[in-house]
């Protein structure tokens, strides 16, 4: 019989199946805005909740960077994953704005872009704000990582209340509420990495819990928007994900490689995702969209991580 410890080490020591279990759900929420001719995709809405997923991990692997190398490599480390590949979409982001959106070329906006300014609405031009945060995350990660270590699931609860104090206060800017909304979730994957154990995540669901109230209320109150209440859902999805899959799965299923493999590239995905976005509007299409949409990533995707290959080993 399965126990919550065996949920736990599947949701730990499966970080790529799950990481490509949220890419595909990125992927499908996506499509609800692409092909606004059929409803039925509608019922993937709570897939953008990948990106928590996705910060999760991230917080529960940085930590082993972070211990295993001094703090330069880790650094290093860090950019050479990311860096080099948000120049590339970058600056085929601003070739699309200049030929489809017929936007006027500054290298004012390409440096704001690449020095992640543009997050703080500096420049004028942003096409994403996944990539500035994590690179964010990423600078702020030993301190936060310290906190955590400190205080625990405190800090959970203080980036909580700070969270509800931004989202009361503050109503404008979506990309900073997709942004700052995710910080606990991230924390609580440093805190499951420094106290490794099944009890560690049931108590941080917990803290979850009163989070998803407060949230509630703000969201009938008009706060927030329905897609910052999703957010507190993550640690309940990916704990149901992990029991589901630890009684169905098997590491030689060919369901698991496959997903294995597309997280994997999940960040090549999620790039070729936006660039898509950004492209398939100013297209004429005459049958269904949504095969142009996945097979478009079929193509993009693979591309993308020969360069971002190539850019890493020069």
């Amino acid at each position: 019989m399965k126990t919550s410890a065996d949920t736990y080490r599947n949701i730990v020591s499966n970080k790529l199946f799950f990481s490509g279990v949220a890419i595909i759900g990125i992927l499908l929420s996506h499509l609800i805005g692409v092909d606004k001719e059929h409803s039925i995709w509608t019922i993937f809405y709570p897939g953008f909740v990948g990106v928590d997923i996705f910060l999760f991990f991230s917080g529960y692997g940085l930590c082993r960077s972070l211990e295993s190398n001094p703090l330069k490599i880790f650094y290093q480390h860090r950019i050479k994953r990311i860096y080099p590949i948000m120049v590339l979409f970058t600056l085929i982001s601003y070739l699309i704005a200049c030929y489809l959106q017929h936007h006027d070329f500054t290298v004012y906006d390409i440096v704001c872009n690449l020095t992640t300014l543009n997050f703080w609405d500096i420049g004028g031009f942003r096409f994403e704000w996944y990539l500035s945060f994590i690179l964010y995350l990423y600078l702020l990660f030993p301190l936060l990582y310290r906190i955590v270590q400190r205080w625990g699931s405190i800090s959970i609860i203080c980036s909580f209340l700070l969270l509800f104090c931004f989202l009361f206060f503050y109503q404008d800017g979506w990309f900073y509420q997709c942004a700052f909304s995710r910080i606990p979730i991230f924390l609580f994957g440093i805190l499951c990495y420094q106290h490794n154990t099944p009890d560690t995540y049931k108590k941080g669901m917990y803290v979850f819990v009163p989070a998803l109230i407060v949230m509630s209320a703000f969201f009938m109150m008009g706060f927030v928007q329905k897609f910052e209440l999703a957010y507190m859902s993550a640690p309940f999805l990916l704990w149901a994900l992990a029991w589901i899959c630890c009684r169905s799965i098997r590491r030689r299923d060919a369901v698991y490689r496959v997903f294995c493999f597309l997280g994997q590239y999940s960040l090549e995905i999620y790039i070729a995702n936006m660039l898509i976005l950004q492209i398939i509007p100013y297209i004429h299409i005459s049958y269904p969209i949504a095969v142009t949409y996945f097979t478009a990533h079929l193509f993009i995707a693979p591309m993308l991580a020969g360069i971002n290959y190539l850019f890493k080993t020069l």
